[in-house]
Formats: C-alpha cells, structure tokens, sequence
C-alpha cells in the first residue's frame, strides 16, 4: 500500500521533470511526449499555477495605493484595485494558455506535427516552468520598484526644479530597478521562446525553422482573439 502511494503521487507531480524542463529541456520534453498518460494532470496543475503566480505582479499596484502625486491624470480605472481583478487576470490567462495549446495542436497536426492531442498539450504546459522563477523575480523587483515610487518626496522634485543633477540623484534607485527589471524581462522572453522552440520540434518532430515559425503564427493568432479580454 506504501509504494502504491507513492506511485500514484509521482504520476501527478514529479519534481525531477520540472527541474530538467530548466536544465535539460529535450530530453525532459522527449520524457513528457513519451509519457503523456503520467504528466497530463501535473502539465495542467502547472498552467493553472503559473497563471497564478502571473497575478503576483499585479500585487504591487494593490498593496501601495496609486498616489495622485505621481500618477496625475491617470485614470485609476486602469490600475487593480481588489481581488476581483487578481482573480479575472488568472482567468484570462488560463484560458490564454489553454487555447495557445488548442492552436499548437491543430495547425501543428496540419503541417505534419504529432496527432495525440494530450502529448502535444502535456508537452506545451511543461514550457509554463520558466514562468515560475520569472513570476517570483519580477514580482519582487516590481514592489521594489513601485515602493522607490513611492518613497520619492514629490514637493523636492518641485523645489529642485531644474537641477537635473540632484533629480537625477533623488530618482536614481528607481531608475535602476526599471532598468533591471527591463533587462530581467527581456532575458527570461528570450529564454521562455528557446524552451517553446525545443518543446515544438520535440513533440513534433519539426525542425528548428518550423518550430520557430509555428510559435510565431500561434503567438499572433492567440494576440487577436485575445486582444478584447485583455482591455
């Protein structure tokens, strides 16, 4: 009854799989594709998570209220203000992951690409891992930023007027974790698309060019039918 329970907890969530999604992406997606029956309910679990973990960077604008000072003229409609807000955000991107997976599959399989619906969709969540240290990064680096915001004295900027020297010395910490959490962007983006190239010709069996083409097409078309529930 003990290794029964064991095995029937490794069938839904192994570690080691996530873990080589990161450093040995191939072969754990070639493991994914290869045992989709064992890895469906954990690939599901992870695009559930991740989306989860995506609303932590809403956190921020809730936990420090937007300060008129600084946001003069900005309608606060378009800042979360509740939960509700977290709540529909992990909504939408659910569904968003969800119907990138239905397009990945359809067009893949028109193009010659594999025909079991659960390998390719096992395999394209298993690409959700990267979001998880890139969700919890920029979480922190964009409460450090908002809380530099909001710890700069509007009424000294006045006073300063001109100097940029000393403007530039009051606003600099803020300035530096913009600058950083653009770069950290920017490297987790390029990192997420290597994965999904490597995920696409592993379930597939495509070639890089045909990967890479295929994520582009699917990347346009889940930004058009999604565009309107992200207004």
């Amino acid at each position: 009854m003990y290794h029964r329970c064991i095995y029937t907890s490794t069938l839904y969530f192994d570690p080691n799989v996530i873990l080589r999604v990161i450093t040995a992406p191939n072969s754990a997606f070639a493991q994914v594709r290869d045992n989709e029956e064992k890895y469906f309910a954990q690939s599901i679990g992870l695009l559930v998570f991740t989306s989860i973990l995506g609303a932590l960077l809403l956190v921020p604008f809730i936990m420090i209220p937007i300060d008129d000072l600084y946001f003069e003229g900005v309608d606060d409609d378009n800042f979360p203000t509740d939960n509700t807000d977290v709540i529909l955000f992990v909504g939408i991107n659910t569904l968003n992951g969800l119907f990138s997976a239905v397009l990945f599959y359809f067009i893949g399989k028109k193009i010659g690409g594999n025909t079991n619906w659960k390998k390719v969709f096992s395999v394209i969540f298993h690409t959700h891992v990267p979001l998880i240290p890139m969700s919890v990064i920029l979480s922190i680096l964009l409460f450090l930023m908002m809380d530099s915001i909001a710890s700069i004295d509007s009424s000294l900027l006045i006073e300063l007027d001109e100097d940029e020297e000393q403007i530039l010395s009051l606003i600099g910490p803020m300035l530096g974790y913009v600058g950083l959490f653009v770069t950290v962007t920017i490297a987790f983006v390029v990192w997420i698309f290597v994965v999904s190239v490597k995920a696409v010709k592993t379930v597939n069996g495509f070639g890089t060019a045909k990967a890479f083409g295929l994520i582009i097409l699917v990347m346009i078309i889940s930004s058009i039918v999604t565009a309107p529930f992200g207004t």
